[in-house]
This record gives structure tokens, C-alpha cells and sequence, in this order.
């Protein structure tokens, strides 16, 4: 049929023209992104260089200060012994008085001619004569010698050492003058270098030898120092520009992702790296790449949605009644959700439901048309209650409240009702199952109550518990008895076996407690190993006392703890009668705490009465 031909060509060059604007969308997402990956990789790389020369620069300052060092002490040994020999004495006199220009070495050093260390502060004689340094010092006496990464034969230590020699007036080689600088002294100059969370910082040789490198969370600082294991890209890089460059890797030592720059050092065959943790500096711009895909998205989305859109209107234009009936459907599978209940409520009956509510009620399909709508509240207060919202549905408002329904097998549900009034003088009415959530209301009121090691009410739910129970013995005419326990070793099985063990004896206490107490009294914890026990419905203290006594020798019985172990602890109780020792709950506290510590200095292991009511004295106790 013609219209249907031409709401079929009208749907494709839609749906083509819906392609072209989401792949447009798409592909200048990508570019988006791609130039803001590159303007945050440009900045890490700035960064980092920056960061790199600054580096470099203080190395090699550092370094010409050494090295302007050893050559005044070179001066001073070629005007005071210009044609040697030159004793030990004599050479720590000089070299004592330029070894506090630098406090950073190790040491400086002066030796003979056969490489014989003469200020050595060792016992034996050490000589460095095989060292390459000593040679490179000695074949090209005028430039200064530095030498790979090495271990000092006088620290022990990981070090870099720089050698100048020194000359006779005739020219004739001396020995040499060097300083060493410890690996731990780069690592302590680096540590203050800012390199974000995981960066990393390091000095190579020309050989690319590691003389020392720092990483926050390194469990070994001195790892790797005199290897030459690095990252293909860095070998890469070092061979096209040895000066300076930058490049992206995972390093060699700890296999962390860094953009990394290295700057040589001016004047030096030493080359100095930083790395910073892509992780850092891109982790901005994957927040700004979730947002411009989700912006993307949406905008897709409304493309799509603005699409259908014209698409239903088109075919509303083409097929009115099919559009119609349609549109119906949808209404209807909008009222029968599977989650929320809806009914049409007429004269306090249902009239409709949708199958969530039957289902949240329990009742079959339907089950509820016809039938009064008191059958699901859970009393009449709360049927009446609602039914005085009608004048306010009436005035054009919306009620809304929180209540318990009836299910028909009798269980109750909370939901969140809420209504309207419809133009038909009908009633829509829209509820919520909120079960869950109440019953995490109160779990957290529980939780508020109650310790959370042991589950027994906290001190917060003591004091009114005891102001409930002095309120229901005076109207029974009978009395109360409060007890103050405190457990005797506890802190020795702390100490001894490790606070789980603690946690686990205390436990097992409150159950023993809990254990020894009737349904009508009350065990509560009020923190460390104190507890409080509430009687009721005593007359005399001789019903007190045996109840103490067998919770007492329950109490004193072995506990199993996890992993094997077992504790022995006993208790030292102070009583309190209501309103024997005292007329409110504070009172009775107070008189019972203070008989606890009567029992305490009685021995421990007891219980002992308080004496305010009855005139006994505090060690009057009985075990």
C-alpha cells in the first residue's frame, strides 16, 4: 500500500540519517578524547622535564662543589709537599680542614702513588689502586675521574667516587684525591622530590649503571643499585639522544607505568631520571573521558529517543486506531509493573489492582475487586486513620503516610501508601513495600543499644531499663537487685594472649551471664570487661545470693578460646537492692560499683552486698 511504502522510506532514512549523526557523535568523541589524552600526556611531559632539570642542575652543582673541593686540597698538597712523600699525619691535616665544606661525603680521601690509602679509618691498609677510578685519575690528570657505581672498601657502603690527581713540581704522579658519595645520599636528596604517589626518581651512569634511585613504598632502597637492567625504551631513547629525552613504560625494577624523562648531567657521565605514575596525571582525564562518553550517550540516547518519537508519531499519523490501542497497552503495563502496587479504590472497596499488589498482599489476580479495603490494614486505627484523609483528597491534596497492611496469611507488611482522587470521584491509591527498609531502621536502633562485641544492651539502655524496672517493682510491691561485675585476670589474658583472645572470653562471659539470668531480667555491658545485672522481682537479699553464686562459679570455669587456648578468669561483684541502697537508677549504680570495689580489696572472687541499705560493713561478703 502507498502509506505503508512511505512510512517504510521514511523509517529508513531516518534510521540512516540516526547512524550518521551517532557515528559523527562518536568519532568526535574520540578525537575529543584523543587531543585531551595528548594535552595531559604534553603537561606530564613538561612536568616531568621540568622536574628532570631542576634535578640534574642541583647533581651537577653538587658535584663541581666536590670537585672544587679536591682541587684546593690538591693546590694545598702541591704547595706543602710539591714533590711528596706525604705522610698520613700530614694528609689528614688537609684533608680535616676541607672535610666540613662537605658535609654530604662520606669521606675524602688522599693516596700514594701505588693507590695505598693514607687517610683511611680502617685498621688494615686499603688500597684502591686496582680501582678504575685511581687509573682513569692517573692516566688523564687533568679531568676529573668519576667512577661506576661500587662498594667503598673503607664504608662498605654503595657509593660513587670522584678522583683528581695530584702531581710533583716536576710533574710526577703523586696519587690521587677523591671523595665518595654515598647511594644514601642521592636517595635522601631524591625522597624530597615531587613525584606524586608512585613516581620515581634516579641517577644512572653513562653505562646506565643505577648509582642510586628512590620510590615511595620501595621495601629495599639500595634494590638494583650497579645494574644496568632498564627498559627497552630507555635504552631506545638514549641511543637517539643521549642528552635528554621522555618516554612512556613500564620500569624494569618495580614494572610500575611512569612517563619518564632523563636530563644528563651538564659536564658528567651521569644521567638523572624522573618518573611520574601515568595513573596520577591521567586519572583526571579518564574522569573527563566518563563524562564526555556518558554526555555522548545521552545525546545519543535523545537522538534515538527524539527519533522514535517521530517514528510513533508517524505511525500514530498512519495507523490511529493501531496507535491507540497501543498507547493502551503501554498505560496498562505501566499500572501492572511487577513492583509497585496500584488499586482504584470506590465507597472504601477496590474497584482494580494490578498483580504487584495482589502478589505483594497475597492475594490471587483480581482477588481483591469487590472486597472492603479494612480487610488490609492491620486495626481499625489505621483504617480510620486513613479514612479521615478523604477530606484532604477531596480538597485536591495528595496523602501520603507510612502503615503495616494485613497479607492474607496473617504476616504484616510495611508499605509506603500514598493517594489521589481521580476526576471520576474514584480513589488511586499507590503502595510501596518498604519492609526492607524498616527492618534496617531497626537493625541501626539495635545496633545503637547494644554492644557490639557481645549483643547485650549497652550503657546507653541501662539506665532506663533500671528506671523500668524501679517503676515495675514499686507497683508490684516487691524489690530489685542490681549487680556490678568486673571481671578479675581479664587484663592478663589481654596482655598474655592477644586482644582476639580478649574479645573471645569476653563473649563467652556474656553468655555465661546471660546464661545464669531469668527471661524477666536484664544483662547489659557497660565497655571493657565490666557487665551489670539487673533482678527483678526480689524480696530479700537470700534470693539474690544464690543466683551470684552459680553465675559466679559459671563465670570461673575454663574458656576454650580460638586456636587452642584456654583462660581462666573469676569476677568481683558489688550488689545494690532497690530501695534498700538507693531510690533511682544512678544511686543504685553508684552503691553497687562501690561494692564491687569492696569486693575487690576483700580478695577478688566474690560478692559483696552493698552496706548502705542494711547497715553491714563492706567486707561482710560471702563466696
Amino acid at each position: 500500500m502507498p502509506v505503508q511504502r512511505k512510512y517504510r522510506q521514511f523509517q529508513r532514512l531516518l534510521i540512516a540519517g540516526n547512524l550518521i549523526v551517532l557515528a559523527l557523535l562518536a568519532g568526535s568523541t574520540l578525537l575529543t578524547l584523543r587531543a585531551s589524552r595528548e594535552a595531559y600526556t604534553n603537561s606530564a611531559r613538561q612536568s616531568v622535564e621540568n622536574l628532570t632539570r631542576s634535578v640534574s642542575q642541583n647533581v651537577a652543582a653538587e658535584i663541581r662543589q666536590i670537585d672544587s673541593t679536591l682541587a684546593s686540597v690538591i693546590q694545598e698538597l702541591e704547595r706543602l709537599h710539591p714533590d711528596g712523600p706525604l705522610d698520613a699525619a700530614a694528609a689528614r691535616v688537609i684533608i680535616d680542614g676541607r672535610r666540613r665544606l662537605l658535609p654530604e661525603v662520606d669521606g675524602i680521601r688522599i693516596t700514594d702513588a701505588a693507590g695505598l690509602v693514607l687517610t683511611s679509618d680502617t685498621a688494615a691498609p686499603v688500597s684502591v689502586g686496582d680501582r678504575p677510578y685511581f687509573v682513569q685519575a692517573r692516566e688523564r690528570p687533568d679531568a676529573l675521574a668519576l667512577s661506576e657505581p661500587l662498594v667503598s672498601r673503607v664504608t662498605q657502603r654503595w657509593s660513587l667516587v670522584l678522583a683528581r690527581a695530584w702531581r710533583g713540581s716536576d710533574g710526577r704522579f703523586l696519587g690521587i684525591v677523591y671523595a665518595v658519595l654515598s647511594a644514601e645520599h642521592f636517595i635522601e636528596r631524591f625522597e624530597a622530590v615531587a613525584r606524586g604517589t608512585r613516581g620515581a626518581v634516579a641517577l644512572r651512569t653513562d653505562a646506565l649503571r643505577l648509582v642510586a634511585r628512590y620510590a615511595p613504598g620501595a621495601t629495599d632502597r639500595l634494590a638494583g643499585i650497579g645494574s644496568n637492567k632498564v627498559s627497552a625504551e630507555l635504552s631506545d631513547a638514549v641511543a637517539r639522544r643521549s642528552e635528554s629525552g621522555f618516554y612512556v613504560t613500564r620500569t624494569a625494577l618495580d614494572g610500575i607505568e611512569r612517563a619518564s624523562a632523563y636530563q644528563r648531567v651538564a659536564g658528567y657521565p651521569l644521567t638523572v631520571l624522573v618518573g611520574l605514575d601515568t595513573e596520577d596525571f591521567y586519572r583526571p582525564w579518564r574522569r573527563e573521558a566518563v563524562q564526555l562518553s556518558l554526555l555522548s550517550g545521552l545525546l545519543g540516547l535523545m537522538v534515538a529517543t527524539l527519533s522514535a518519537l517521530v517514528l510513533v508519531r508517524q505511525r500514530d499519523l498512519l495507523r490511529a486506531h493501531a496507535a491507540t490501542a497501543q498507547l493502551a497497552a503501554e498505560q496498562q503495563a505501566m499500572l501492572d509493573n511487577e513492583l509497585v502496587g496500584i488499586a482504584k479504590a470506590a465507597d472504601r472497596h477496590t474497584v482494580w489492582h494490578n498483580r504487584a499488589l495482589a502478589r505483594m498482599l497475597g492475594y490471587a489476580p483480581g482477588g481483591m475487586v469487590g472486597r472492603p479495603t479494612s480487610e488490609v490494614y492491620a486495626d481499625e486505627a489505621d483504617y480510620r486513620r486513613v479514612g479521615q484523609a478523604y477530606a484532604e483528597l477531596t480538597e485536591g491534596k495528595q496523602y501520603r503516610t507510612e502503615l503495616q497492611m494485613r497479607r492474607t496469611d496473617g504476616s504484616l507488611v510495611w508499605v509506603d501508601l500514598s493517594g489521589v482522587r481521580l476526576p471520576d470521584g474514584q480513589s488511586l491509591w499507590v503502595m510501596v513495600d518498604i519492609s526492607r527498609m524498616k527492618a534496617s531502621e531497626a537493625d541501626a536502633e539495635h545496633r545503637a543499644g547494644h554492644d557490639a562485641l557481645t549483643g547485650l544492651p549497652n550503657r546507653s539502655q541501662l539506665g532506663p531499663a533500671i528506671a523500668d524496672a524501679i517503676r515495675l517493682a514499686r507497683q508490684g510491691g516487691h524489690k530489685l537487685a542490681v549487680a556490678f561485675i568486673d571481671l578479675d585476670g581479664f587484663k592478663a589474658v589481654n596482655d598474655e594472649l592477644g586482644h582476639e583472645a580478649g574479645d573471645a572470653l569476653l563473649r563467652e562471659v556474656a553468655r555465661r551471664i546471660g546464661q545464669g539470668i531469668r527471661v524477666k531480667d536484664l544483662a547489659a555491658r557497660l565497655g571493657g570487661d565490666e557487665f551489670v545485672v539487673v533482678l527483678n522481682g526480689v524480696n530479700r537479699r537470700e534470693d539474690v545470693e544464690p543466683v551470684l553464686a552459680r553465675m559466679l562459679e559459671a563465670l570461673e570455669a575454663p574458656v576454650e578460646l580460638p586456636g587452642g587456648g584456654r583462660a581462666t578468669v573469676g569476677a568481683s561483684v558489688g550488689v545494690a537492692l532497690w530501695p534498700d541502697d538507693g531510690l533511682e537508677a544512678g544511686g543504685l549504680m553508684d552503691a553497687a560499683d562501690q561494692a564491687m570495689y569492696a569486693a575487690k580489696r576483700a580478695g577478688k572472687h566474690r560478692v559483696v552486698f552493698s552496706a548502705a541499705g542494711e547497715g553491714r560493713a563492706p567486707d561482710q561478703a560471702w563466696v
